[in-house]
């Protein structure tokens, strides 16, 4: 699967993409709803700035991704649709005959 950088830069964009959302609406919650997150007590503030610290590292790693997807595509050798086959044949001289007669 990841094999080279595009690939996993496709891998990673979803994946980093995914991340974003989800701690973006972990940081609204808290922001404007902390009172329905049992446990969080009084550190909404610690929990909201630790949701902001991993939306903001999502993000990087979103926009890194999608630089190595540009950087792959741009960088990708023109693929060759020769057959490998094309030009090769059999020796015809000094084969020998297995018993056949002549």
């Amino acid at each position: 699967m990841c094999n080279d950088l595009g690939e996993a830069s496709h891998c990673c964009v979803y994946y980093s993409g995914v991340g974003a959302i989800f701690t973006f609406w972990c940081v609204l919650m808290f922001h404007f709803q902390p009172f329905y997150i049992l446990g969080l007590g009084e550190d909404v503030e610690t929990a909201k700035g630790s949701a902001m610290g991993a939306c903001v590292a999502f993000i990087v790693i979103f926009l890194l991704s999608v630089v190595g997807i540009i950087y792959d595509s741009s960088s990708q050798k023109d693929v060759t649709t020769e057959d490998p086959a094309e030009g090769y044949q059999l020796s015809k001289g000094d084969v020998p005959n297995y018993g056949t007669s002549t």
